[in-house]
């Protein structure tokens, strides 16, 4: 039977959201008063001071001041005063730069100061530009500081980021999770009426999130436009060509541009897609059996593509913190002709039937069961895509486990192994970009991993690591504390790298019964060749070499009597699915060493 929730986690679970809110509240208001106070106003004088009138003025003093930080770096401020005439009329003014304090960042200050110190007190004249329309406004210099505004930037685009994702992920978890409890409360018998998405016996896609997307990317283009057109329009490219470089923080935003144009795409293919299910809640060992309802008509020449999954959620404790991965355990596609969609009131409707195996396990409801210790729930989904493109709208399932001797009907299932079929293996294998080919005995014979598998991840890694860099020049240009530096220039190569590595590695393994064959490339500069016979491996294992959020990526390896050990494949995103191939190649050296 289902566990009762504990009413200690329930609360532990407002509290957390009620702790991300308020987390997240002091980074929005700091980005916001940096860009209020600082970022925008200086944008925004130097904007209207290109319209100033240039009148003489005489330096009445001017001061350096410099300061020194803990970490040892000096900065410098440039203060002065000056008097100058303006519509027959004398004004007296203290403002050297729109940008006012003291940085490091170039030696703008020290060059000021060396040209406004040698008339101090002087009958000769300087400079300064006066706004017409407000006389006792002025400015000595109105450059556009165009490099430390590129770094001021990055606080008014990435705190109220981060803060807002945080507080707004906080309070969606927490209005979610009350939700539920309320329904819980409403149906105690009834666990597949305990989520939002089950209304009824229709099933809903989960949000797409597409306004928070898009607010996302909004967000960058409205910090960083100005500033990129304050740089052309200020002739800035033609003083220097390192401006260039205040231009890329805009590209960020093609990022979650990106994955709203998908989300779009899967809209106007077929909008919100539901489940209505003759049999309410499913069951494993018994059919998935329905119709798949549409908001709009669907075009006769697309076909839609249904994926059911039955994924494996791993809480993993180490000391105080916790690690939560995926994996899929069970899979099943299907292609479904949209010309075979019948029309009704609500919009369009494709009947679907798909038989699900006895022995998987059920949907786990109860989170109070796995938060407190190392555990596992399993969770069933359904996933609904166009072949117009676009990202697969996610119904998540009411899928029980088989019934018990007392014909009683039960969420928790024990876990489960699951064989992998050839089929499955090759179908798996070719979602992540790796093709594989096995002999009748289900013995892999090629395994070829070609260059760009992962070729998303390393366009995000070289954009992300060119801005890095970009970073990392404009600091070096402006003269930034070392510390700066310093980490800019070791982690900007190091993720430039990574992307190029991930684009241009390659790798072919080839067995038969004598040797295993692993050609590796980079590209078409540089390859090497490794060939092993079956009494080099003492084994084969699996393990997991890279995280990315909740997504562990597994890889298989060959263990050598020489105490090296080969990466055959890499970049599989379920354990099962690397296990299954680490006995497999495991079968085949067995095979080949007892004959």
């Amino acid at each position: 039977m289902l566990r009762p929730i504990r009413s200690s986690a329930r609360s532990a679970k407002k509290f957390s959201g009620g702790c991300a809110v308020l987390f997240g509240l002091p980074f929005i208001l700091a980005g916001l008063a940096i860009g209020a106070f600082t970022y925008f106003p200086a944008i925004g004088s130097w904007w209207s001071a290109r319209g100033w009138e240039e009148v003489p003025c005489w330096i009445e003093s001017a001061e350096l001041k410099s300061s020194t930080s803990d970490e040892g770096g000096t900065s410098y401020s440039v203060t002065a005063s000056y008097r100058y005439d303006f519509d027959r009329r004398r004004y007296h003014g203290d403002e050297v730069s729109f940008l006012g304090g003291s940085d490091n960042i170039g030696d703008f200050q020290e060059q000021a100061f060396q040209q406004i110190k040698a008339l101090e007190g002087k009958d000769q004249p300087f400079r300064c530009f006066v706004n017409p329309s407000k006389p006792e406004q002025a400015v000595l210099f109105r450059e556009l500081r165009w490099g430390l505004l590129l770094i001021i930037s990055i606080f008014p685009t990435i705190f109220p980021l981060v803060g807002f994702v945080v507080s707004i992920g906080g309070w969606l978890h927490s209005r979610k999770e009350r939700l539920n409890q309320k329904l819980k409360a409403q149906h105690p018998d009834e666990p597949w009426r305990w989520r939002t998405e089950w209304v009824g016996d229709t099933i809903h896609s989960t949000k797409d999130y597409l306004p928070f997307i898009l607010g996302i990317a909004g967000w960058i283009l409205a910090i960083q436009l100005p500033l990129a057109f304050a740089v052309v329009f200020g002739g800035e490219l033609a003083k220097s060509a390192l401006a260039v470089f205040a231009l890329l923080p805009s590209l960020l935003a093609l990022i979650p541009l990106r994955i709203a144009w998908k989300r779009v795409k899967s809209r106007l293919a077929f909008g919100h897609p539901s489940l209505q299910l003759k049999r309410f809640p499913a069951g494993t060992g018994s059919a998935l059996e329905g119709d798949l309802r549409f908001d709009r008509v669907l075009s006769p020449m697309s076909s839609i593509s249904v994926r059911v999954l039955c994924q494996r959620h791993i809480t993993r404790r180490s000391g105080n913190s916790q690690m939560w991965s995926k994996e899929t355990i069970w899979e099943h596609k299907e292609t479904l002709s949209a010309a075979e969609a019948r029309r009704d009131s609500s919009g369009v409707a494709l009947p679907l039937r798909i038989e699900i195996p006895r022995g998987l396990p059920g949907s786990v409801e109860d989170q109070a069961s796995f938060t407190t210790t190392n555990g596992e729930r399993h969770e069933w989904l359904l996933e609904v895509s166009s072949s117009q493109g676009g990202k697969p709208s996610v119904l998540p399932l009411p899928m029980f486990a088989d019934k018990d001797e007392g014909g009683e009907s039960t969420a928790i299932a024990p876990v489960v192994t699951v064989d992998l079929s050839t089929e499955d293996l090759v179908s798996r294998l070719q979602a992540r970009g790796i093709n594989a080919e096995f002999d009748s005995d289900g013995i892999p014979t090629v395994l070829d991993c070609p260059a760009g598998r992962n070729r998303s991840t390393s366009w995000f890694l070289l954009l992300f690591g060119s801005i890095w860099f970009a970073a990392f020049v404009v600091m070096t240009y402006q003269g930034a504390p070392l510390i700066f530096r310093l980490i800019w220039g070791i982690t900007s190569p190091l993720i430039l790298g990574t992307g190029l590595w991930t684009l241009l590695q390659s790798r072919r393994v080839e067995i038969n019964s004598g040797e295993l064959r692993i050609l590796n490339r980079i590209g078409p500069f540089y390859s090497w060749r490794e060939t092993f016979e079956p009494r080099h491996f003492v084994g084969f294992v699996h393990d997991t070499n890279m995280q990315s959020g909740s997504q562990f990526y597994y890889r298989v390896r060959g263990e050598t009597i020489f105490d090296q050990k080969k990466t055959l494949i890499d970049g599989v995103v379920e354990s099962v699915t690397a296990e299954t191939m680490a006995k497999r190649l495991e079968q085949w050296r067995k095979r080949v060493v007892t004959k």
